[in-house]
């Protein structure tokens, strides 16, 4: 299958951002229960973008499942959106080890898996679908620490 971003054509919409993060929490709230991760959100129920909802869902869903994997007991993984200029930024944050620079640098690429995520399954697939996803919307993706420890990952979105 393709991901590349200039071989998709999205159709996108001017909508509220909230639900698609509310929705994609809701769809990992059962696996965070059973981790014992602690949810939460940040998000301007106003704010909006210019995205397709269900692409956008699929890259959020991705994301918060990989900062749940990573993620110890007892720790806890949000969603912040905020405006910046000309876009909105989407981070998915996490309470686990972090990453190292050659994550940080490769974690996007096509089947590319990390030390410690040898050990789970997975072709590897994920953050190259998410990557193609959100270019395809005007965006971008990337990767880097989280202030106090984890890590955060950040996708953009068009404002519209």
């Amino acid at each position: 299958a393709r991901i590349d971003a200039d071989a998709l054509t999205l159709e996108l919409r001017q909508l509220p951002v909230a639900p698609v993060v509310s929705s994609s929490l809701r769809g990992v709230e059962a696996e965070a229960r059973l981790r014992h991760v602690q949810l939460a959100s940040e998000v301007d129920e106003e704010l909006t973008a210019r995205f397709a909802p269900e692409k956008v869902e699929r890259v959020l869903m991705n994301l918060l499942t990989n900062a749940l994997r990573h993620t110890p007991s007892d720790g806890a993984v949000a969603v912040r959106v905020e405006p910046l200029a000309g876009e909105v930024r989407v981070a998915v944050e996490d309470t686990g080890e972090g990453l190292d620079a050659e994550a940080r640098a490769r974690m996007f690429e096509r089947f590319w898996r990390g030390d410690r995520s040898r050990s789970s399954r997975g072709a590897g697939m994920g953050l190259a679908i998410a990557r193609g996803l959100v270019e395809a919307q005007g965006g971008r993706i990337w990767a880097e620490d989280r202030e106090g420890g984890g890590a955060r990952v950040c996708f953009t979105l068009p404002a519209g």
